[in-house]
């Protein structure tokens, strides 16, 4: 350790490192958010209701990252809904703005913008705009260090009805310091060398968005519940077709403690967190597929001795998410063999693959068939495009996204065959 007095250039060093972290001024709070009505600030249209919500709204994912009980929340009655909400008129007298701000990421439809004489001088949006995404506030910083000593206002906007159509905000103060995003988008690399990838699942974790991109493309791009530390479950994506590929693995938004992206492992088998099909709550009677959320069955057909099941299906978590089509075989209708996933929204298809049916094309009246076997067809509601068809030579096993897809664009949905 060393001792004695400071003097010269070294003595002056050290009262200016005292003073920028001692010196700096309180914090300033703009609104907090806490009460019943906004206190004086402007409400115009439907979305931002009577009052600060209590947390999370109905119909509305999960709202996390907020300070307090209560925050600005324009899912009022839904993304169906716009309006405004301005602050009255205050004076910039620190150098940063920090505020807490989520939902839809739609420039100047879904922001939180800074007036100064009636204009934008800055702006932010929430971090979602496809489907899936999180309701999860992070922190924002405007550095106003130029314009400190003018008059300005705060606005909050919801004019976007579509997907993401609204905006969560908390917790606005002006400050000498920036307050640091605790989320970042973090990638990593993984050598694929075994049949399956396994991914770690909280139920409670807030949903983001995965990519996996190997020989240079995005092979798949879904929505996760992935789990920072211990995991409630584990799912799995069978990856035998990208074997012996370097993949690069992207998060987005991964909190800076999370473990998530790095638990993501490369195996022979599947991983369970109690003997599959033996858990206390499993039904034995009828399928239940092994993992995540499911929904709507589609494409039941008969082909080669085999009953073909598919449903709606999200792998990688306990809710509505990405719409996968999940794939099941049985020759009896009573023994059940799950297989992987059918149809993949985001790079096979343009979204999500919503409901549909199949059927074996027998007189190959589609000119698909490329050997002595009849292709199975399925048909289904591609959201990012219209109905699509895709096609499998290999008795279901893999399929095919036509390249003329959509044969039909939007005027309904779930066809059948």
């Amino acid at each position: 350790m060393l001792t004695g007095r400071l003097r010269g250039p070294m003595r002056l060093l050290a009262t200016l490192v005292l003073c920028s972290t001692a010196c700096a001024a309180d914090d300033l709070l703009i609104a907090d958010f806490e009460s019943e009505t906004y206190n004086g600030w402007q409400v115009d249209g439907e979305a931002f209701g009577p009052g600060p919500a209590l947390g999370t709204l109905p119909g509305q994912m999960p709202v996390s990252g907020y300070e307090g009980e209560r925050l600005v929340n324009s899912f009022f009655h839904g993304d169906r809904t716009i309006g405004t909400l301005t602050s009255p008129p205050f004076k910039v007298e620190r150098n940063f703005i920090n505020f807490l701000v989520g939902g839809g990421g739609h420039p100047g439809l879904t922001c939180v913008n800074l007036l100064l004489d009636g204009q934008v001088v800055r702006s932010t949006t929430g971090a979602n705009q496809q489907a899936g995404g999180s309701e999860a506030l992070d922190w924002a910083t405007w550095d106003v260090q130029d314009i400190r000593g003018k008059d300005v206002a705060i606005q909050i906007v919801d004019q976007h009805t579509g997907g993401w159509g609204h905006i969560n905000v908390d917790h606005i103060l002006q400050s000498d310091r920036r307050r640091e995003t605790s989320a970042a988008d973090r990638t990593r690399e993984l050598v694929i060398d075994q049949q399956y990838l396994l991914f770690p699942i909280d139920n409670d974790a807030p949903m983001t968005r995965l990519q996996i991109k190997a020989g240079g493309r995005i092979v798949q791009n879904f929505d996760i519940n992935l789990a920072a530390g211990e995991p409630d479950w584990w799912s799995h994506l069978d990856v035998s077709n990208l074997r012996g590929q370097l993949a690069t693995l992207t998060v987005g938004r991964l909190p800076v403690d999370s473990q998530g992206l790095q638990q993501i492992a490369s195996s022979a088998a599947p991983r369970h967190t109690a003997p599959m099909y033996g858990e206390r709550l499993r039904p034995q009677l009828r399928f239940s597929q092994q993992r995540g959320w499911n929904n709507d069955p589609n494409g039941m057909v008969y082909a080669d001795g085999e009953y073909h099941l598919y449903w709606q299906s999200n792998p990688f978590g306990p809710r509505w998410a990405n719409m996968f089509w999940g794939h099941a075989v049985s020759r009896d209708l009573v023994h059940w063999e799950e297989l992987p996933v059918a149809l993949y929204p985001r790079t096979m298809a343009v979204d999500k693959c919503f409901s549909g049916s199949a059927n074996i094309d027998v007189h190959n009246s589609g000119g698909w068939q490329t050997g002595d076997e009849p292709v199975l067809v399925t048909a289904f509601t591609d959201t990012g495009a219209g109905e699509a068809i895709a096609v499998s030579r290999d008795r279901g096993r893999s399929f095919e996204y036509i390249a003329e897809n959509p044969v039909i664009k939007h005027k309904g949905r779930d066809p059948k065959l």
